[in-house]
């Protein structure tokens, strides 16, 4: 199935958003005099998770030269929107990366779920409080919240339970991905690896945290 331009924006307008915010307010680290060399991010990391700018037409599904072109507006946005925030985050760090991905298989599926979204950041100093809405854990029914190191990841964790969609009951299954809203940070060589995430467990995010170590030589 095609992914028309509403589809594409609206699944990635949000992790723009991420992207553009991970700088301010949740305890990146401070500046350093001396800071190690921030990478280059790849534009895929596997073969679900694709850079937003890097989407081609046949991967979006594209079957006409508009809805190509509907495709390259939204990756030179997605450019755009990239710059600017390393502009901004690099004001503050000295040096930084960013780069929002999309699971492209799940966005071009006949799925009405919302695909999984990465937003990296890379800067230098060492790895900060992770606590994006506190550091007070959260459970009661339906909504939970904890603080967690994931191997060697420090983790912040919200999730919400289960519920039949025609009663809003809890069903008592286990979550998935989609229940879950992520954020894993690693220090690794005078940089600090952050991921903020939608759509995949504590567990896929810090294997993502060591996917984008390996990606960028740092593993």
């Amino acid at each position: 199935m095609p992914i028309a331009r509403s589809t594409v924006v609206g699944a990635t307008s949000g992790v723009l958003l991420l992207a553009g915010a991970v700088g301010f307010g949740v305890g990146l680290p401070k500046v350093v005099d001396d800071p190690a060399a921030v990478p280059t991010l790849p534009t895929k990391l596997d073969d679900r998770f694709v850079a937003l700018q890097a989407i081609t037409p046949e991967q979006a599904g594209a079957t006409s030269p508009d809805q190509a072109a509907q495709i390259k507006t939204f990756t030179d946005r997605a450019a755009k929107s990239e710059e600017e925030t390393r502009k901004i985050l690099a004001e503050q760090y000295d040096e930084a990366a960013v780069r929002a991905y999309i699971d492209v298989p799940a966005a071009s599926s006949s799925s009405q779920s919302i695909p999984a979204q990465i937003a990296v950041t890379v800067v230098p100093g060492n790895a900060g409080l992770v606590n994006p809405s506190g550091p007070f854990v959260v459970d009661e029914s339906g909504s939970h919240y904890t603080l967690e190191v994931i191997d060697g990841s420090h983790c912040a964790i919200a999730w919400n339970e289960p519920v039949d969609q025609t009663t809003g009951t809890p069903t008592g299954q286990k979550p998935t991905g989609a229940d879950y809203r992520v954020q894993c940070r690693k220090e690794v060589d005078g940089l600090t690896y952050d991921l903020y995430t939608n759509g995949l467990t504590p567990d896929e995010v810090a294997s993502y945290v060591d996917k984008v170590l390996e990606l960028t030589g740092r593993a």
